[in-house]
């Protein structure tokens, strides 16, 4: 029998990206198997990319929720969910959050090059097969609520999976990289006094409309619904950690002051009035140890 053992770690992200990782170290026997990294952002969060080369590492990135955009050598593409990134060991990579509202889920994989996961694999990225997510995703469910031996089995089949999933067809390139502009009017738009479109047009040296657009385009709502949602999403954080403000001086602080419109958005939202979210607020998931 196979003798597997498996070291864990919690990392929690910080207060602006609001997430958690889990990094799982795998031996086999003696030697090194694997290294799991699974990258949950529950928000937004900035883009910044950094480049990077395994020299004796293959790495494969599969995207669960959200979007996460990859560079490998001359090819850039933002992944979506269900999608996955091939990377060779010894090819230079760039990788990073790709603008979006409701957070990006993903896993890195990687697996020394001795293994041969990637041996003679075009870098890219590929499609997997269908229902591939929803299965990894529910197997690293498992390794959160116990890093064991036993938990890691359905995960052993990883290399063999994804060797021959590497021969798929390459997905095409997408855009080059995700929209600059876009960040810094995020970074605008994340704080309790919301610019106007106007204030916003002047920063950026756009006509309204022409920012509109593009704002758009990209995150898929208007500025101030991304506003709004920022807003409400601080405002939820708040009353899960127990805050005992008043929820008028509360909105009020974030440019709320109209209360039926904002119960109105925050049930739209989060699907409970903000009195009942706070009298039971979601349960948050608990980091295995």
């Amino acid at each position: 029998m196979t003798d597997w053992s498996i070291d864990s770690r919690y990392v929690a992200q910080t207060a602006k990206t609001r997430g958690d990782a889990w990094v799982y170290s795998i031996k086999c026997g003696d030697s090194e198997w694997g290294t799991f990294v699974d990258r949950d952002l529950r928000h937004r969060t900035l883009f910044a990319s950094r480049s990077e080369v395994h020299a004796e590492l293959d790495e494969v990135i599969v995207q669960l929720k959200g979007t996460y955009w990859v560079k490998i050598a001359s090819w850039t593409r933002t992944l979506l969910p269900g999608e996955a990134a091939l990377i060779p060991a010894g090819i230079e990579h760039n990788a990073g959050i790709a603008s979006n509202l409701v957070g990006t889920h993903f896993l890195v994989l990687t697996f020394p090059r001795e293994i041969g996961l990637l041996h003679g694999a075009e870098p890219g990225g590929i499609t997997l097969p269908s229902g591939s997510a929803a299965w990894l995703a529910a197997c690293f469910r498992m390794l959160r609520d116990g890093a064991t031996a036993t938990r890691l089995l359905p995960l052993t089949v990883l290399p063999e999976f994804l060797r021959t999933c590497s021969t798929a067809e390459r997905l095409p390139p997408t855009q080059t990289q995700p929209d600059s502009m876009v960040d810094e009017v995020l970074r605008m738009l994340e704080q309790s006094e919301t610019p106007t479109l106007q204030q916003l047009s002047r920063a950026t040296a756009l006509s309204p409309a022409h920012l509109q657009r593009r704002f758009l385009a990209v995150i898929g709502h208007s500025p101030l619904q991304y506003a709004n949602a920022w807003k409400l999403d601080r405002i939820a954080e708040r009353l899960r950690a127990g805050s005992t403000l008043p929820l008028v001086e509360m909105t009020a602080e974030f440019g709320f002051n109209d209360q039926k419109h904002f119960r109105t958005l925050f049930l739209r939202r989060f699907g409970q009035a903000p009195s009942a979210y706070r009298k039971n607020p979601p349960p948050r998931e608990s980091p295995s140890s």
